[in-house]
């Protein structure tokens, strides 16, 4: 059994990695998601950015609404489910809330020092956002898996 949880940690860790990769790509190096480079911007004005999509949304391409509110939120989901299983003593949501605050603030400052986006707080919010969902979704998977070795136990 613990060899099992090992090779699955393993594994854990492996889409951990890519998934962090992928994650800096896409923030801070992909032409793609409106890339405006050597511009730097920045607001620091909580749920403007927001407030300015959704009451913009009817005149915007809704992909651009969508990959901004929601994209936000998505991109970090994996990061909250993720850093309780590859780091067990982050098991925890203040722990796990303030790895993401400081990874995506991190992400922010980096956007801002190599001049490509915009520096929001906005995508700040809506990441940690996503990390929290993140961890929830570990915590119902963790209550699933629980439940159902509790049935095993009792049916054999």
């Amino acid at each position: 059994m613990k060899q099992t949880n090992k090779t699955a940690t393993n594994i854990f860790r492996s889409f951990f990695v890519m998934y962090i990769l992928i994650l800096i790509y896409l923030t801070l190096f992909s032409p793609y998601y409106g890339r405006i480079y050597f511009h730097r911007s920045f607001n620091f004005i909580p749920f403007k950015t927001i407030i300015s999509f959704i009451k913009s949304s009817y005149k915007l391409n809704l992909e651009v609404v969508i990959t901004n509110i929601l994209g936000n939120i998505i991109a970090f989901i994996p990061m909250g489910f993720f850093l309780p299983i590859v780091f067990k003593k982050m098991n925890r949501f203040k722990i796990v809330v303030y790895i993401i605050l400081f990874s995506t603030s991190s992400i922010e400052i980096f956007q801002y020092i190599l001049g490509v986006g915009t520096t929001d707080i906005d995508d700040i919010i809506l990441n940690t956002l996503g990390g929290i969902l993140g961890f929830i979704l570990y915590r119902i998977g963790v209550k699933i898996i629980r439940s159902k070795e509790l049935f095993y136990e009792k049916t054999i």
